[in-house]
């Protein structure tokens, strides 16, 4: 027989016929080039029909740390990494032993002990009969590839601060859940931790960093094995509470994460106690989809919150009745401000010192095209969303400097009106740059404005931000006035050091003075130290004469409320100004 060299399969049709030559091969030169081409390119073994080994090539060895010796005689499932689940197996098993070929990604377990991946075809071999007598096992090395796999996923659904699962991926774990429709017992929470922020902005990121990976820790080492928890993002939790019988049993499972959470943090050479709001709502009752699970699991949580902090709450169809009446009042709101349902109403602030300025409150209405006007107590739920009230208090602003200059013109000159400020007014970048364009453009003289301010703006986590803008405006003459006083928590220290130059006395105290011996005493002491501060007094809510006598004998500056006049629109305060009433109400 001639012999064909491997150059000459290559000179063309011409010279050599290629089929010709191949087929002059004999069968068992055929096989050696089969297994040397395989031994050359995959890891090859054979096993005998009950799995125990019975050839393997270099390549196997090489990869699996074991020598010949160790491997021939030994079952397969001596490389078992236990990665893959019974199902896994069952599947394998099943496909192999009914003469099929299986082809997938088998997760061994080398004699070191490291995990390595491998692209297995298992080829059953019969016999005359139909008797699998062995098996071949071709496996090609993809460890490199899974590992590039595997850091992928982990990219996309880690958090990768904490190492817990992230948002997307526990949507996936919730949806798988709830798509089986099978598994009752499943409790959904949301948890944020209670006033982060302040602590992240008053500490540093980093130690925010610090609190965030011991309270993931802490939330992880307290659940049950089957349950699940994840970072959404920021300071937001979610969990998965499995086989809870009942609502307490849940409530149970959750007090002990608080009491974990309590437990103070270290930082550094100081230490923090962290405490967190829940809100939860079981599967099916609270919610037959994730979507609504989440959607209801955020309501009871925005409750929590309302209610306090620090506390735990169930989701109940009235929790989402107020919801949608909430959102509601919201929306309408943001229309109104579109549709210029706002109407600013003047309340004049009544001088009782040669010192004290004649001064108007201007005060938010809401002219509903349904309920008639409507004041702020009935849509304060709307002023709480800062968006929204930082748009209201712009209206107003602008309100206040057109109608100043209509004032004017008039020659009615109010001395000064007072505007509510909010957190949201001096977060934003616009509030404060329109009053200082309007005093540099003419539109208003410095003594034209006052901003009135709360306890809770300089109480607050972000108070920085405030009395930042507090003392921008006092440096262009602006005053400020400090509003509700009494009410909230604010300190000695506060009243001293922040630039406000007038305090108002809350109504609260005002409607007992003539009545309650305790309250007299206060707002007397509240005149007597603002004085020597350096500081001027509103009493609001003055209603009868008798009333309007103490504060006089206090030395109270000036005094608010319907003894004099209820705010008034635009038109009727234009006429107040124009008689003279203002004047008349000097002493």
């Amino acid at each position: 027989m001639k012999t064909v060299k491997p150059d000459d399969l290559f000179k063309g049709a011409q010279e050599v016929d290629i089929s010709n030559a191949l087929s002059m091969r004999h069968p068992d030169d055929w096989a050696t080039f089969y297994k040397e081409a395989l031994d050359e390119a995959a890891i090859v073994a054979m096993t005998d029909p009950d799995g125990t080994i019975t050839s393997v090539n270099k390549k196997f060895c090489e990869i699996s740390g074991y020598r010949e010796h160790e491997l021939i005689g030994a079952n397969h499932r001596l490389l078992r990494s236990g990665i893959h689940d019974r199902a896994f197996w069952r599947d394998f098993y099943q496909t192999i032993t009914r003469g099929h070929v299986w082809h997938g990604n088998i997760c061994n377990r080398a004699k070191s002990g490291h995990h390595y991946w491998v692209d297995t075809t298992i080829v059953p071999h019969k016999d005359a009969t139909g008797r699998i007598h062995s098996y071949t096992a071709i496996r090609f090395d993809i460890t490199p590839q899974k590992v590039a796999e595997e850091r992928l996923w982990k990219l996309a659904n880690t958090d990768p601060l904490t190492g817990l699962p992230n948002r997307r991926r526990f949507l996936e774990n919730l949806q798988s859940l709830t798509d089986t429709g099978a598994e009752n017992g499943i409790i959904l929470g949301l948890m944020d931790i209670d006033n982060f922020k302040g602590l992240n902005d008053s500490l540093g990121h980093t130690v925010g960093d610090h609190v965030l990976q011991h309270v993931a820790n802490r939330i992880r080492e307290t659940l049950e094995a089957e349950d699940i928890v994840a970072r959404l993002g920021g300071d937001e939790f979610a969990l998965i509470l499995r086989h809870c019988a009942s609502n307490t049993e849940a409530e149970e499972r959750i007090a002990r994460i608080e009491d974990a959470l309590s437990e103070l943090i270290p930082l550094g050479r100081d230490s923090r106690r962290v405490s967190a709001s829940l809100g939860l709502t079981r599967f099916p009752e609270g919610g037959a989809t994730a979507n609504e699970l989440m959607k209801h699991a955020d309501i009871a949580l925005y409750k929590a919150k309302a209610n306090g902090r620090n506390r735990t709450e169930f989701f109940t169809d009235s929790m989402r009745e107020e919801v949608i009446r909430h959102t509601e009042l919201l929306h309408r709101f943001e229309n109104a401000l579109r549709n210029n349902e706002l109407e600013v109403h003047y309340q004049p602030v009544m001088p009782l010192t040669r010192q004290a300025p004649f001064k108007m409150e201007a005060l938010l209405r809401w002219r509903h095209p349904e309920q008639g006007l409507l004041y702020p107590p009935q849509f304060m739920d709307a002023l709480l969303d800062e968006g929204l009230a930082t748009m209201a208090d712009f209206h107003v602003l602008e309100t206040v400097l057109r109608d100043l200059r209509r004032f004017h013109a008039d020659g009615a000159r109010p001395q000064m009106v007072t505007i509510n400020a909010t957190m949201g007014d001096f977060r934003s970048p616009h509030f404060i740059a329109r009053i200082l364009t309007a005093i540099e453009d003419g539109e208003i003289a410095p003594a034209n404005l006052c901003v009135e301010i709360t306890e809770g703006m300089i109480l607050d986590d972000r108070s920085s931000v405030a009395r930042a803008g507090i003392e921008k405006l006092h440096a262009h003459g602006i005053l400020t006035a400090f509003d509700d006083f009494g009410t909230g928590y604010a300190s000695l220290r506060d009243l001293r050091d922040l630039p406000v130059d007038f305090i108002k006395i809350d109504k609260s105290f005002i409607v007992s003075l003539t009545t309650d011996a305790a309250d007299r005493a206060i707002v007397q002491t509240v005149i007597e130290l603002a004085h020597h501060l350096g500081k001027r007094v509103v009493a609001e809510g003055v209603d009868d004469p008798a009333k309007l006598a103490i504060l006089r004998e206090f030395g109270c500056d000036s005094i608010q409320g319907f003894l004099i006049s209820p705010a008034l629109p635009l038109d009727a305060i234009r006429q107040f100004l124009l008689d003279g009433r203002a004047d008349e109400l000097r002493i």
